[in-house]
Protein backbone atom coordinates (compact mmCIF):
# COMPACT_ATOMS: atom_id res chain seq x y z
CA UNK A 1 0.00 0.00 0.00
CA UNK A 2 1.88 2.81 -1.29
CA UNK A 3 1.23 6.02 0.85
CA UNK A 4 2.80 9.55 1.04
CA UNK A 5 3.27 11.17 4.28
CA UNK A 6 2.39 15.46 4.87
CA UNK A 7 4.47 16.85 7.95
CA UNK A 8 2.44 20.12 9.21
CA UNK A 9 5.34 22.93 9.71
CA UNK A 10 3.95 25.43 8.35
CA UNK A 11 2.09 27.65 11.64
CA UNK A 12 3.44 30.80 12.88
CA UNK A 13 4.44 29.44 16.52
CA UNK A 14 2.49 31.73 18.12
CA UNK A 15 2.02 29.76 21.13
CA UNK A 16 5.55 29.18 21.29
CA UNK A 17 6.57 32.35 21.38
CA UNK A 18 7.17 32.82 17.50
CA UNK A 19 9.61 30.04 17.39
CA UNK A 20 9.44 27.55 14.38
CA UNK A 21 8.45 24.32 16.05
CA UNK A 22 10.05 21.79 13.61
CA UNK A 23 13.38 23.00 14.88
CA UNK A 24 13.06 22.92 18.62
CA UNK A 25 15.47 21.01 20.45
CA UNK A 26 14.17 17.43 22.47
CA UNK A 27 16.25 14.72 23.18
CA UNK A 28 19.22 16.38 21.20
CA UNK A 29 17.53 16.44 17.89
CA UNK A 30 15.04 19.00 16.32
CA UNK A 31 11.50 17.76 16.16
CA UNK A 32 11.76 17.56 12.76
CA UNK A 33 13.76 14.99 12.84
CA UNK A 34 11.87 13.37 15.50
CA UNK A 35 8.82 13.33 13.40
CA UNK A 36 10.30 11.84 10.15
CA UNK A 37 12.24 9.10 12.30
CA UNK A 38 8.60 8.44 13.23
CA UNK A 39 7.56 7.88 9.80
CA UNK A 40 10.03 6.18 8.45
CA UNK A 41 9.01 3.70 11.57
CA UNK A 42 5.75 2.84 10.48
CA UNK A 43 4.59 -0.97 9.96
CA UNK A 44 4.39 0.36 6.03
CA UNK A 45 6.80 3.55 5.76
CA UNK A 46 5.24 6.21 3.15
CA UNK A 47 6.31 6.13 -0.21
CA UNK A 48 7.13 9.51 0.10
CA UNK A 49 7.35 12.37 2.95
CA UNK A 50 6.29 16.11 2.07
CA UNK A 51 6.79 19.02 4.60
CA UNK A 52 4.45 22.20 4.66
CA UNK A 53 6.65 24.69 5.77
CA UNK A 54 5.80 28.66 5.32
CA UNK A 55 9.09 29.68 7.02
CA UNK A 56 12.50 28.51 7.37
CA UNK A 57 12.01 26.48 4.00
CA UNK A 58 15.33 26.43 2.92
CA UNK A 59 16.54 24.75 6.66
CA UNK A 60 13.53 22.50 6.13
CA UNK A 61 14.77 21.33 1.73
CA UNK A 62 18.10 20.26 3.60
CA UNK A 63 16.06 17.49 5.16
CA UNK A 64 15.76 15.91 1.25
CA UNK A 65 12.25 16.25 1.74
CA UNK A 66 9.69 17.85 -1.03
CA UNK A 67 8.70 21.18 0.79
CA UNK A 68 5.16 23.13 -0.24
CA UNK A 69 4.05 26.12 1.18
CA UNK A 70 0.39 26.95 1.79
CA UNK A 71 -1.33 28.26 -1.62
CA UNK A 72 -3.30 30.81 0.61
CA UNK A 73 -1.69 33.87 1.96
CA UNK A 74 -1.30 34.92 5.64
CA UNK A 75 -0.95 31.62 7.74
CA UNK A 76 -4.34 30.08 6.96
CA UNK A 77 -4.14 28.03 8.98
CA UNK A 78 -3.17 24.04 9.54
CA UNK A 79 -5.84 22.52 6.45
CA UNK A 80 -3.97 25.30 4.31
CA UNK A 81 -1.14 23.21 4.84
CA UNK A 82 -2.98 19.66 3.73
CA UNK A 83 -4.51 21.67 0.91
CA UNK A 84 -1.57 22.25 -0.49
CA UNK A 85 -0.40 18.24 0.54
CA UNK A 86 -3.39 16.55 -1.56
CA UNK A 87 -2.44 19.15 -4.33
CA UNK A 88 0.68 16.75 -4.49
CA UNK A 89 -1.29 13.55 -4.60
CA UNK A 90 -2.25 12.16 -7.61
CA UNK A 91 -3.36 8.70 -6.17
CA UNK A 92 -2.28 7.98 -2.86
CA UNK A 93 -3.40 8.05 -0.14
CA UNK A 94 -2.07 10.97 2.45
CA UNK A 95 -1.20 10.69 5.86
CA UNK A 96 -1.18 14.11 7.65
CA UNK A 97 0.62 14.57 11.34
CA UNK A 98 1.87 17.96 13.11
CA UNK A 99 5.54 18.44 13.35
CA UNK A 100 5.20 18.43 17.52
CA UNK A 101 4.10 15.31 17.82
CA UNK A 102 7.38 13.46 18.60
CA UNK A 103 6.18 10.28 19.71
CA UNK A 104 3.55 9.08 17.03
CA UNK A 105 2.84 5.29 17.38
CA UNK A 106 4.39 2.91 14.81
CA UNK A 107 1.05 1.63 13.55
CA UNK A 108 -0.62 4.98 12.76
CA UNK A 109 -0.73 4.55 9.10
CA UNK A 110 -1.74 0.84 9.61
CA UNK A 111 -4.67 1.02 11.96
CA UNK A 112 -5.82 4.42 9.86
CA UNK A 113 -5.90 2.33 6.80
CA UNK A 114 -7.60 -0.68 8.19
CA UNK A 115 -10.43 1.77 9.55
CA UNK A 116 -10.59 2.90 5.90
CA UNK A 117 -10.69 -0.34 4.63
CA UNK A 118 -13.35 -1.95 6.36
CA UNK A 119 -16.28 1.10 5.54
CA UNK A 120 -16.20 1.45 1.78
CA UNK A 121 -17.32 4.25 1.89
CA UNK A 122 -15.10 6.05 4.11
CA UNK A 123 -12.27 8.37 2.38
CA UNK A 124 -11.09 9.49 5.42
CA UNK A 125 -9.71 8.77 9.19
CA UNK A 126 -8.40 10.45 11.99
CA UNK A 127 -7.14 9.43 15.32
CA UNK A 128 -8.89 9.76 18.59
CA UNK A 129 -7.82 8.66 22.72
CA UNK A 130 -9.41 9.42 25.88
CA UNK A 131 -7.49 12.76 25.67
CA UNK A 132 -10.19 13.52 22.82
CA UNK A 133 -9.78 13.77 18.78
CA UNK A 134 -6.51 14.32 17.32
CA UNK A 135 -7.65 15.40 13.81
CA UNK A 136 -4.30 16.46 12.01
CA UNK A 137 -3.33 12.67 13.16
CA UNK A 138 -5.57 11.65 9.70
CA UNK A 139 -5.17 9.64 6.74
CA UNK A 140 -6.98 11.23 3.46
CA UNK A 141 -8.01 10.08 -0.28
CA UNK A 142 -6.58 12.47 -2.09
CA UNK A 143 -9.98 13.39 -3.86
CA UNK A 144 -10.74 15.51 -0.72
CA UNK A 145 -8.85 17.99 -2.42
CA UNK A 146 -11.34 19.84 -4.00
CA UNK A 147 -13.72 19.46 -0.65
CA UNK A 148 -11.20 21.11 1.45
CA UNK A 149 -10.62 23.78 -1.09
CA UNK A 150 -14.41 24.36 -1.04
CA UNK A 151 -14.31 24.37 2.94
CA UNK A 152 -11.42 27.27 3.26
CA UNK A 153 -12.82 29.37 0.53
CA UNK A 154 -16.29 29.43 2.78
CA UNK A 155 -14.33 30.80 5.31
CA UNK A 156 -14.00 27.73 7.28
CA UNK A 157 -11.05 26.57 9.12
CA UNK A 158 -12.20 24.13 11.78
CA UNK A 159 -10.29 20.30 10.85
CA UNK A 160 -12.67 18.18 12.81
CA UNK A 161 -15.74 20.46 11.09
CA UNK A 162 -14.23 19.31 8.42
CA UNK A 163 -13.53 15.87 9.08
CA UNK A 164 -17.23 15.69 9.99
CA UNK A 165 -18.09 17.38 6.83
CA UNK A 166 -16.22 14.19 4.84
CA UNK A 167 -17.76 11.94 7.46
CA UNK A 168 -14.58 10.78 8.09
CA UNK A 169 -14.39 7.56 10.63
CA UNK A 170 -12.40 7.95 14.22
CA UNK A 171 -9.84 5.40 15.05
CA UNK A 172 -9.20 5.14 19.19
CA UNK A 173 -5.44 4.70 20.07
CA UNK A 174 -5.00 3.68 23.85
CA UNK A 175 -1.64 5.50 24.02
CA UNK A 176 -2.62 9.28 24.82
CA UNK A 177 0.85 10.14 25.04
CA UNK A 178 1.61 9.50 21.65
CA UNK A 179 -0.78 12.01 20.25
CA UNK A 180 0.73 14.85 23.16
CA UNK A 181 1.88 18.06 20.89
CA UNK A 182 4.74 20.89 22.00
CA UNK A 183 2.62 23.32 21.54
CA UNK A 184 3.47 25.46 24.39
CA UNK A 185 6.76 26.11 26.07
CA UNK A 186 4.71 24.93 29.33
CA UNK A 187 4.34 21.66 27.96
CA UNK A 188 7.53 21.20 26.14
CA UNK A 189 9.37 21.40 29.46
CA UNK A 190 7.14 19.34 31.02
CA UNK A 191 7.49 16.54 28.24
CA UNK A 192 11.07 17.28 28.31
CA UNK A 193 11.15 16.30 31.68
CA UNK A 194 8.72 13.13 31.19
CA UNK A 195 10.98 12.23 28.67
Amino acid sequence: MNYDALILAGGRGSRMSGRDKGWIMWEGHPLIEHVLQRLAQQTTPPARILISANRNVDAYQQTGHVVVTDERADFAGPLAGVEAGLMRCKKNKLLVVPCDTPLLPPDLFERLQQAIDEQPQAIAAYAVTADGPHPLCCLLEPSLSGSLAHFLDSGHGSVVSWLVKAKAVTVHFDEADAFRNFNTLETFQTKRDMA
